[in-house]
């Protein structure tokens, strides 16, 4: 290495010397170190030469991201043309509107309310107002039979020509009426066992509770009374009506007592129907009980009553029906008012005496004891308005005949 090495001294020139030029001697590398050298420069360029290749193919390739990105998003966008072409002349927008568009089904309305309420008891729900009386007597004279009702606050105008029992709040009457209820629904069971269906025929009862909830804590007997109707009513040929503003089940005494609350349909009525429908979050069955008051609840089935008018005119038209008391064994043919209360001449009365008179004055003793004149023709005859003279002259008529 000494060779490598190259000792320079400088003399500084003398004071007063003249200036000058001094060249030194340097020697250059060997070829050995100049190759090595060399070597180096050569990797270091490789290296240099691969990075900036790296960044070149990274640039290309985002480049070419951006560009698949950019004929994604048109091909999409063309698609959506493309598909709307078979509603040319519509535009793009109300396409997309439509097709995200909730479509309901339409509802399964019950026109037959007859059919649909066959082999059930029914409960009529709804406040004051909705029409609950003038529905259980419509279905009570469509289904047909005798009509008793248990009423503790109506006026001597309602359920016109109908056997009507507690009115004035009379809770011992009722009680004893439901016992009769209980032994006729034994007698009726017996019968049925001993000699089937058809004995049971033209046997029929239809049983009316005003305000049944009001029943439960008043009547000690009401509990067993609705557990065996609703148990075995139907089948033997006793059809229960049962109205209430209330939608609970512990104001109808059937808490805990899901399978007898099987035995009955519930017809809601009103804004009653409604509050069940929002509970069953279905709107468009809420929308369409409001459309009119035909409209109500038979469950959870939206069901579309006769209109009110032909239910009046049905309760009208069969609101002096009085039927003929019933025996232990059978029940009588039923009598209607038109022909049973039909005027008699003076002449003819004693050959006129028929079958339908002798009927009319039993019930009038059974169901007019103790009753005025006015009530006996009104309540029991079934004479109100202008045909009450009508019913006055053939009660007086009635009592020359059989001595009353």
């Amino acid at each position: 290495m000494a060779n490598d090495l190259v000792d320079i001294k400088v003399t500084a020139p003398p004071r007063n010397a003249s200036t000058s030029v001094t060249w030194v001697e340097m020697h250059l590398p060997d070829a050995k170190t100049l190759l090595r050298y060399c070597t180096w420069g050569v990797g270091r360029l490789c290296f240099s030469v691969s990075l900036f290749t790296v960044s070149i193919a990274r640039n290309a390739f985002k480049f070419g991201v951006w560009v698949c990105d950019g004929v994604e998003a048109g091909v999409k966008r063309l698609l959506k043309v493309y598909d709307a072409l078979p509603y040319a002349g519509t535009p793009i927008t109300q396409v997309i509107e439509a097709s995200a568009a909730v479509v309901e089904e339409p509802l399964e309305i019950i026109t037959d309310i007859i059919s649909a309420i066959d082999g059930k008891q029914v409960m009529i729900i709804g406040e004051m107002g909705t029409g609950k009386s003038t529905l259980a007597q419509y279905l009570a004279y469509t289904v047909g039979g005798r009509v008793r009702v248990y009423e503790c606050e109506g006026t001597p105008t309602d359920w016109q020509g109908l056997e009507v029992i507690g009115k004035g709040e009379n809770w011992s009457a009722i009680e004893l009426g439901m016992s009769e209820d209980l032994e006729d629904l034994s007698n009726q069971l017996k019968l049925r066992n001993e000699k089937g269906d058809a004995a049971l025929v033209g046997t029929e009862r239809v049983i009316i509770a005003e305000e049944y909830p009001e029943l439960v804590s008043k009547v000690a007997s009401s509990s067993e009374w609705l557990e065996r109707h609703a148990r075995r009513g139907r089948k033997a040929r006793r059809f229960t009506i049962l109205l209430s503003q209330y939608d609970r089940v512990a104001a109808w005494g059937l808490e805990g007592k899901s399978d007898l609350a099987d035995a009955f349909f519930r017809i809601r009525l009103g804004k009653k129907a409604q509050a069940h429908a929002k509970s069953l979050k279905n709107e468009q069955l809420v929308n369409w009980l409001k459309q009119n008051q035909s409209h109500c609840l038979l469950d959870d089935q939206p069901l579309k009553l006769p209109p009110y008018r032909e239910m009046k005119a049905a309760t009208v038209r069969n609101g002096s029906t009085i039927f003929q008391p019933y025996t232990d064994n059978a029940i009588a043919p039923q009598k209607s008012a038109e022909n049973a209360l039909e005027p008699v001449s003076e002449t003819g009365f004693e050959e006129n005496c028929s079958d339908n008179d002798r009927v009319l004055w039993r019930l009038i003793q059974r169901f007019g004891e103790g009753k005025s004149d006015s009530a006996i023709v009104t309540e029991v005859m079934g004479f109100t308005g202008k045909r009450y003279g009508e019913g006055v002259a053939l009660l007086e008529r009635l009592r020359k005949q059989f001595g009353g």
